[in-house]
């Protein structure tokens, strides 16, 4: 920084120069040195982070960056760290500014989404890295230095982008049962193209979980003699059993067929009353 202050000043200018800002410059660093960080895992390493890099500009004389780093660092001691560096922040250079940008969107998104309590040494690395990249690259002069610090960021946001990425969604729990209901015409046993079509989808249904077990349930409205509707809904039991066998095919699950009759209705009505959905067949699948 101090480099670029003082630009080709003549030696006994910049030398004045140099004096001006030691009186009121540097003075920062004595003042970070050797706190008690309070706070969490990421404000204390966010503190260790800062007092390096205060360290190291106040080593190499420019000790307004100094005073900027070390204020961070307290700031991270007393358990209210500061966030990355704004981009406007500083005057980067054109060549330096796509990068810079990225890497802010990037290091944002990561600790919005939690990457400090997940990771916080990474997440103080980075955001540390990325306000020293910022830095380095305002002073455009040291490009070894502007290096070390964007080369030691990238590692830091990946680690932090990994340990806030989405987790894999649950697996959906196994489908152990299925059930379907087929309808039939009054005083019929008939399949028609509808009920069909229920059918596959019942046998899929029961290939997809490969099912052990299949029960058919047959029943009846109350129009009619209890008997009569006795037997005609183990005729609708019958036909659907059978159906359901050929689509299933050898080796599939055991079915097994239940008549209700006029009981267990669906609807419950009066004696003699017809109703269609009391004429179905019920379809238990079972894994």
């Amino acid at each position: 920084m101090l480099h670029k202050i003082l630009g080709g000043a003549k030696p006994l200018i910049a030398a004045a120069a140099m004096m001006s800002l030691a009186a009121c410059a540097g003075f920062q660093l004595d003042s970070a040195r050797g706190l008690t960080p309070k706070g969490d895992a990421f404000s204390k390493a966010l503190y260790q982070e800062y007092l390096a890099l205060s360290e190291m500009e106040f080593a190499e004389g420019d000790y307004v960056d100094s005073d900027v780093f070390a204020a961070r660092a307290i700031a991270s001691a007393e358990g209210t760290p500061p966030g990355p560096e704004a981009l406007d922040a500083r005057v980067i250079p054109a060549e330096h500014k796509g990068a810079l940008s990225e890497a802010h969107r990037r290091l944002v998104a990561a600790l919005e989404a939690g990457a400090a309590g997940k990771v916080p040494e990474a997440s103080a690395r980075g955001q540390a890295m990325f306000d020293c990249w910022m830095q380095e690259a305002e002073e455009n002069f040291q490009p070894a230095d502007i290096a070390w610090c964007r080369d030691r960021f990238w590692p830091a946001l990946e680690a932090m982008e990994a340990a806030v990425a989405a987790a894999p969604a649950a697996a959906a729990p196994p489908v152990t049962f299925a059930n379907f209901t087929v309808y039939f015409d009054f005083d019929s046993s008939t399949i028609t193209p509808q009920t069909l079509s229920t059918l596959i989808d019942a046998a899929n249904a029961s290939d997809d979980m490969s099912a052990s077990t299949v029960t058919v349930s047959g029943y009846a409205d109350r129009s009619g003699s209890e008997a009569y509707n006795q037997a005609l809904s183990q005729r609708r039991a019958d036909a659907v059993a059978a159906e359901l066998k050929g689509l299933l095919g050898a080796g599939g699950p055991s079915l097994a067929t239940e008549a209700f009759g006029e009981k267990n209705n669906k609807v419950v009505t009066p004696d003699g009353v017809k109703e269609p959905k009391n004429r179905r067949v019920k379809i238990e699948i079972r894994k």
